[in-house]
């Protein structure tokens, strides 16, 4: 992650004593300097404001969508460098810049709701929203059930206590630990049971699942002493190991399910997951795409071709 985090030091260490009181449904607009801590020159969101209509993708959405000239979208912003809110309560990050850029080549505005993780998709099979950017991994079970459109590659990496006093350097140093996760995640959902088979194999104690309802909860749950170790998206536990150093230690040497990330619509969505992919493809093939994940430097999560539904491990 990030190797100069002085400007956003004050946005994420206020991003976690606010974004505990959202409150599921409030509105928030993508605006401030969410990526002023990255390499890049400009912000993220300063790139994505540039970010001209394409008519080629503008044609693709579906005439409601046309017609409202607006998407309603949905995120957790407890999830830092990827959705998080700043000193305002605003939701800032990769995915708010992502998802204004993607806005502009359909040449539609933007509304960001709050909710729960865990209640996402069903909020979008019940058509809340008309989308979520809310770093979910794509996986087939979820692609029985809504669309997903890749955008970025990521994995699950552990983060510990500052300078990792239990000496966690593998999964199975997780056995007999408590281990923390948000509800709903994929790490909750397939790292933590996959974690239990290999300690059983090895004949060793499971890990302790810890779920908590925000990721928020679950750092603190490692601070505090009530988890030994919590399992998040690399990009979150780089960002806070950097964001905290005399709080937290990323555990380098384990990255388990490296995985796609994709933006979320509802399976019968009237051809929207196609416009989504077509609007990620032109902002990957004229730049912009590489140009807002170098502001949050997060160049390690590149992709170079946008699909709908891709076939996970792809």
């Amino acid at each position: 992650m990030k190797s100069s985090l002085v400007a956003a030091a004050a946005i994420g260490f206020l991003a976690l004593t606010t974004a505990c009181s959202n409150t599921e449904g409030a509105a928030a607009t993508v605006s401030g300097n969410a990526a002023a801590s990255g390499q890049s020159s400009q912000s993220g969101q300063e790139i994505a404001k540039a970010v001209q209509i394409d008519s080629k993708v503008q044609a693709l959405l579906p005439a409601t969508v046309k017609s409202k000239g607006s998407l309603t979208l949905v995120t957790d912003p407890t999830y830092a460098p990827i959705d998080f809110t700043d000193d305002q309560g605003k939701i800032v990050g990769l995915e708010p810049d992502m998802a204004l850029a993607v806005a502009k080549k359909m040449g539609v505005t933007i509304n960001i709701e709050k909710a729960d993780f865990n209640g996402i998709l069903a909020g979008i099979e019940a058509r809340r929203y008309d989308a979520s950017w809310a770093a979910f991994s794509i996986t087939e079970e979820r692609k029985d059930k809504v669309n997903m459109v890749s955008y970025m590659r990521g994995g699950t990496s552990v983060m510990v206590k500052k300078g990792n006093p239990l000496g966690i350097k593998s999964e199975l140093d997780l056995c007999g630990k408590t281990v923390a996760a948000q509800t709903g995640t994929t790490q909750a959902l397939n790292v933590l049971p996959a974690f239990d088979k290999k300690c059983a194999d090895a004949g060793k104690d499971k890990p302790v699942s810890l779920l908590l309802p925000q990721q928020d909860n679950v750092n603190q749950a490692v601070a505090s002493g009530r988890a030994q170790a919590l399992v998040a998206d690399n990009a979150l536990t780089g960002y806070y190991a950097q964001l905290q150093p005399d709080a937290f230690t990323s555990v380098d040497s384990i990255l388990v399910e490296p995985s796609l990330s994709g933006v979320v619509s509802p399976k019968d969505d009237g051809g929207l997951s196609k416009a989504f992919q077509a609007a990620v493809q032109s902002l990957m093939d004229d730049g912009t795409y590489a140009k807002i994940m170098d502001a949050w430097n997060l160049k390690s999560g590149i992709i170079t071709k946008s699909e709908v539904n891709p076939t996970v491990g792809s």
